[in-house]
Parts: C-alpha cells; sequence; structure tokens
C-alpha cells in the first residue's frame, strides 16, 4: 500500500510521527510505501527530520519561499503532484 502525506505547516510532529511510525511498519512485514510531499510553509521544515522517507517538495513553494538552495530533496511541478496523488493508495493531508 502506498501513503501520502502531505503536509502544509512547518515542523508538523504529528504528521511527522505518524508517516514515520507507518515506514516502520513496513519494516515489520506489513508492506507499505510512505511518502511525504512538503507545500506551503512545510517546505521550510528541516528534512533531517524526514530521514528514512521518500520526501518531495512542490517547487513553487520552494522558489516562493527562497529555499531552493537549501532544499535538499526531489522538487515537483504541479504536475508531478497529481502524479504522485493519483498514484497513492491512501491521501493524508495535514
Amino acid at each position: 500500500m502506498k501513503i501520502l502525506h502531505i503536509i502544509r505547516d512547518k515542523g508538523h510532529e504529528l504528521a511527522i510521527s505518524t508517516a514515520l511510525a507507518q515506514a516502520t511498519l513496513g519494516g515489520q512485514g506489513i508492506a507499505q510505501e510512505v511518502a511525504i510531499l512538503l507545500i506551503h510553509d512545510a517546505v521550510l521544515t528541516n528534512s533531517d527530520t524526514l530521514k528514512g522517507l521518500k520526501v518531495f517538495a512542490l517547487k513553487d513553494d520552494v522558489e516562493a519561499r527562497g529555499v531552493g538552495a537549501r532544499c535538499n530533496v526531489p522538487l515537483l511541478d504541479y504536475k508531478g503532484m497529481l502524479g504522485l496523488v493519483f498514484e497513492s493508495d491512501r491521501v493524508i493531508t495535514w
């Protein structure tokens, strides 16, 4: 099962801990793939806190906040974002 967490706010602790817990279940024989998409102010989140997860950021939000040089996760345009949403079995927006 593919689970996508779309996070809108910087450092959203509950969203991050939930995604990490779900990814850990994958290591216990429960087949699931967890990804995070950072949008809005969440693109300011320190990506070191998201280790072990597939993390993406929305390119327009990264550029709007002037953090492109510090962003070390793959950037998606809106078409890429929609592709990620539609390939996921569950989408959770925080």
